[in-house]
């Protein structure tokens, strides 16, 4: 409790603060938010540097990244383009399809995937269906990515947050037809459409995606990365292609009154056969359900200028199997993840400040069991013991606005409760626990600060949890490899500071952080002779640098470079390494961009971009933990295209010298597998050539 004491008095003394200041500086609230100079991080919202990836236009107060839309990418896979369009993330490479991400050294676990605000997790325990495979690339507005622990009405956002936020039905009638083709058969097209009255509004969409199995640039297939190991691909499944998938969404707005907003929204989507050669598993099938509900009142009084309550539904059913391996005895897996939750939250704008307060809840509901598949019998049934989690919470986000000055205030309060309904039969040889509590405080001060027309600074320190996930505290895989009801919740205490300039053509942003991480969760190799997971101390440092110039009023210039590096405070057992696993190296990327017309949007302009990206050797890896040094690697991408009228064409080249690279070490456990082991590194693919033709009305 004397941590959180200190909290307490920490937002006493700020909140006298803001309310003296506001006595002194009554006229500071008549300057609007969007008078300011724009930045990615907008003054008003008083978010800590929140970067926002949009599918349309870049609007001019999101400059992070210009003229670049999600369509215009030669895949579908939203980790992937992430992964392009920003230096401070890496991709987790682990199929031709759903992949994962790291953001400045945060990876898998430790930051939250949200579709609408909502909490989204894959069923597999060795998270061959992460969070963004689930979410089609046609349903997406914009990604937004917040760094760091700067939101407190987010549940569990340790290293920050992607947040997924999707189209919306509008009246009229609008929609746009997409299709893509490229290298090794990849196949993509799909339509959105959506239209109604003032009163009523629909939205209705469709696509189908599937690829053959890529090439690296030492020509090996997919396939072949099992070559000596576990599990290898039979012939069936060296013929086989590396995914095929297929969604359906829609929704429907309502608006009863000028202030009310329902909006039902339902999304369905079917896998098959997605090759994962990092682990001993394949995805046979996996279904997909998302729905959610909410309603929106504005102008409700003086206590309210915004109201909002929202249910939601995601489930997704996973069935792994080994059909496609060489194996003594194929086994398939069922395992179903269930997330309910919802919350209410309330906007309200004083004289003194603008306050945002809420409550929230998750409950989640994990189960899987394994199968003999030639005799269908079930060979364990404890591997996923029916794990129930739930989450409750509440915060409050306190908004002050001074002259040049903004500052932000956030606190929140979680309890976490965890428990599998099943026994934990391996666990038991080590504790009977299978029952947690867990109740969390954090919080966060940030600050916008703009020192003239051009320049503004920028900061906080912020502090975040992340709980033990259902694999890491219950999975019973066997008699060696299980999970540990005992762990703590990870506590993130971030402190990050920032510099943005932009005029005349110019803009740099510079940016660092540290993160003093208290009972990060890792992986162990018991000195009792089982693996598990154990809680540590450790510590991330590192940042990143961007700048752009517009050369002409045709060509222009930007690149940037992020780097992060994680050490050990304490150690698992059979662990003396110092780094800490997963942590990418230095990435860096610089591009040459031409547009015929200014504003890139005008009929019958060309557009095109020639892009270097680099990554220096991973060296400063945790070889006890199984990782492997990686090679440094260069590569070249050609994109361009033409827009007329309501068409638009791309087309491209990914890795054009077809370059060997490798992006994601070996660091993650195959949970799923049952043993722990490390998991295989699949290399990039090869040179990639794409077309795509859009047409929007």
């Amino acid at each position: 409790m004397g941590k959180h004491r200190k909290v307490l008095r920490t937002a006493l003394v700020l909140l006298t603060v803001f309310g003296l200041s506001n006595l002194q500086e009554s006229n500071a609230q008549e300057v609007p938010a969007d008078e300011h100079s724009p930045s990615t991080a907008s003054f008003g919202d008083l978010q800590l540097e929140t970067i926002v990836v949009t599918a349309d236009a870049i609007d001019d107060e999101q400059q992070e990244i210009e003229g670049r839309e999600l369509r215009s990418h030669k895949v579908v896979d939203l980790a992937e383009i992430l992964s392009d369009e920003l230096v401070e993330v890496q991709m987790i490479r682990k199929s031709g399809y759903g992949n994962e991400v790291s953001l400045r050294g945060s990876g898998s676990e430790n930051i939250k995937v949200l579709l609408d605000g909502g909490i989204l997790e894959g069923a597999c325990g060795s998270r061959k269906d992460p969070s963004l495979s689930h979410i089609n690339m046609l349903t997406v507005k914009k990604l937004t990515v917040q760094e760091g622990p700067f939101d407190v009405t987010k549940p569990g956002c340790l290293g920050g947050y992607i947040d997924v936020v999707t189209k919306k039905p509008e009246p009229g009638f609008s929609g746009e037809i997409l299709g893509k083709i490229g290298s090794y058969g990849f196949k993509s097209g799909g339509f959105t459409t959506t239209g109604g009255s003032k009163k009523i509004q629909w939205l209705f969409g469709y696509s189908a995606s599937e690829s053959e199995q890529y090439k690296d640039g030492s020509g090996n297939r997919l396939w072949s990365v099992r070559e000596g190991l576990a599990a290898p691909y039979s012939e069936e499944g060296r013929e086989a292609k590396a995914f095929r998938k297929q969604d359906i969404w829609g929704k429907l707005r309502f608006m009863p009154g000028e202030n009310h907003t329902i909006l039902l929204e339902h999304s369905y989507g079917k896998a098959n056969d997605i090759l994962t050669p990092r682990v001993v598993f394949d995805t046979e099938e996996e279904l997909t359900n998302l729905t959610k509900a909410s309603w929106t009142i504005r102008n409700l009084g003086k206590l309210s200028e915004k109201l909002t309550l929202s249910f939601y539904r995601n489930e997704v059913d996973h069935y792994p199997s080994q059909d496609f391996r060489t194996v003594t005895d194929p086994k398939n897996n069922k395992v179903e993840s269930v997330i309910t939750g919802g919350a209410i939250q309330n906007m309200t704008e004083t004289g003194f400040a603008t306050f945002t307060y809420g409550i929230d809840w998750y409950h989640r509901n994990w189960w899987g069991d394994v199968y003999n598949s030639v005799t269908g019998a079930k060979i364990n049934e404890y591997l996923v013991p029916s794990v129930r989690s739930l989450d409750t919470g509440g915060y409050l986000k306190i908004d002050k606005k001074f002259d040049r000055l903004s500052l932000g205030l956030g606190l929140r309060y979680d309890r976490f409760r965890q428990e599998a309904d099943e026994d934990l039969v391996f666990t038991s040889a080590v504790t009977d626990d299978n029952r947690n509590v867990d109740h969390l405080l954090g919080g966060h001060v940030s600050f916008n600060y703009v020192m003239n027309d051009a320049a503004m600074l920028f900061g906080g320190v912020g502090r975040s949890y992340r709980t033990p996930t259902s694999t890491e505290r219950y999975i019973q895989g066997n008699a060696t490899f299980f999970g540990n009801p005992d762990l703590k919740p990870t506590a993130n205490t971030e402190y990050d500071l920032g510099f943005r300039y932009e005029s005349g053509g110019v803009r740099f942003q510079a940016k660092g952080f540290y993160s003093s991480l208290k009972d990060y969760i890792y992986q162990e190799s018991n000195v009792a002779g089982y693996k598990s997971y154990t809680n540590i101390d450790a510590h991330i440092w590192g940042g990143d640098i961007k700048a752009g110039v517009d050369l002409s009023e045709r060509f222009s210039l930007e690149g940037g470079l992020a780097y992060q590096k994680g050490r050990k405070e304490s150690f698992p057992d059979n662990n003396n390494d110092g780094d800490l696993g997963q942590m990418a190296p230095l990435k860096s990327m610089l591009a040459l961009n031409y547009k015929s017309s200014q504003s890139g949007q005008k009929e019958g302009s060309f557009f095109g971009t020639v892009e270097w990206v680099h990554s220096n050797a991973s060296t400063e890896i945790d070889a006890d933990a199984g990782e492997q040094r990686l090679d440094a690697w260069n590569i070249m991408n050609l994109r361009m295209g033409y827009r007329f009228a309501s068409c638009t064409v791309h087309v491209g080249i990914d890795n054009l010298f077809d370059k060997s690279y490798t992006v994601a070490n070996s660091y993650e456990w195959d949970v799923i597998g049952g043993t722990g082991a490390n998991p295989a590194i699949v290399s990039e693919p090869g040179r990639f050539v794409y077309a795509t033709l859009g047409y929007s009305w």
